[in-house]
């Protein structure tokens, strides 16, 4: 009788294991789901905000404007500094780049955890650094649409640091747990999920801004 008793106590555990990994799927799934949708509505208000403001004097000039990942050859060649009629366009672009970043900062410190939000916060002052020695007239606009393509490559090698320092952190810490600890943060989804941010928001909308 015991050993039956204790077959059937096996039995229940098995199934509220399997039930356990199938609830966290399930969970990991939605959370997914959850953070691409935002990501997409991220994107779509960045864009949309680009298209509704009048930037006529700059959008054949500055990559990101213009709707590009990369600047062309005549982009990055392009000797000529900044025009009195073109200021007024550069202050709206400040007001974009602030409105699409903190957008995304915001979701994915939601997400995922702060210090990827950080990154953000860190790219948002190189951005607007990089604008201010355009609108002071320091650089013409081939040298801030080279900056530009390198500050958004900069910001995926960060990205992908952190992702592979918390993989391996990860790695670590599952090593050390017992096999029945099914205990998540509810603020860090697995490092691995940032592969939705690099190829869902980055290749959407962050290279162009």
């Amino acid at each position: 009788m015991r050993s039956y008793s204790l077959i059937l106590l096996l039995i229940a555990i098995l199934l509220l294991f399997i039930g356990c990994a199938h609830d966290t799927d399930r969970q990991k799934d939605k959370q997914k789901a959850a953070f691409k949708r935002s990501l997409e509505e991220n994107t779509y208000q960045c864009r949309k905000s680009i298209e509704a403001a009048e930037l006529s004097n700059v959008k054949s000039k500055i990559l990101w404007v213009s709707g590009l990942s990369e600047p062309t050859a005549a982009m990055q060649s392009d000797e000529s500094f900044i025009q009195e009629k073109e200021k007024s366009e550069i202050e709206m672009l400040y007001k974009i780049i602030d409105f699409c970043q903190n957008m995304y900062r915001s979701t994915i410190t939601l997400f995922i955890n702060t210090e990827y939000g950080d990154q953000f916060k860190k790219h948002l002052h190189a951005k607007y650094s990089n604008l201010n020695d355009l609108n002071d007239g320091k650089i013409a606009y081939g040298a801030y649409n080279r900056q530009e393509a390198e500050l958004s490559q900069q910001l995926i090698r960060d990205l992908q640091f952190l992702d592979e320092r918390y993989r391996s952190q990860a790695m670590q810490q599952r090593a050390l747990e017992a096999p029945a600890d099914f205990q998540r943060s509810s603020n860090f989804l697995p490092p691995i999920f940032t592969q939705y941010l690099l190829f869902e928001l980055i290749a959407g909308a962050l290279l162009i801004l």
